[in-house]
């Protein structure tokens, strides 16, 4: 029971409280700084290169997956299925 009264007292702990109101000048200046940081020809190449990462993958997914399976992983899909070495 005192475990409840103290888990209510924490949560009604910031009842009546203001939120705070942050400075729409100081908000415009932040993200002036930010543009400012990042010339756009880095955005062009790093989305250019996470776009050539995915299509590597995709295909390199598809190129294992339509490749015929060797004796040697046929024997062990089979073995892996049934547990038994012999």
């Amino acid at each position: 029971m005192e475990k409840e009264t103290w888990i209510n007292q924490v949560l009604e702990s910031t009842n009546g409280k203001q939120t705070a109101i942050p400075n729409a000048q100081l908000f415009g200046q932040i993200l002036e700084r930010l543009e400012d940081k990042i010339p756009m020809r880095w955005v062009w190449v790093a989305a250019a290169s996470l776009l050539l990462l995915v299509a590597l993958n995709v295909k390199l997914v598809y190129f294992k997956s339509s490749k015929q399976k060797s004796a040697t992983e046929i024997m062990a899909s089979q073995l892996s299925k049934s547990n038994q070495l012999y």
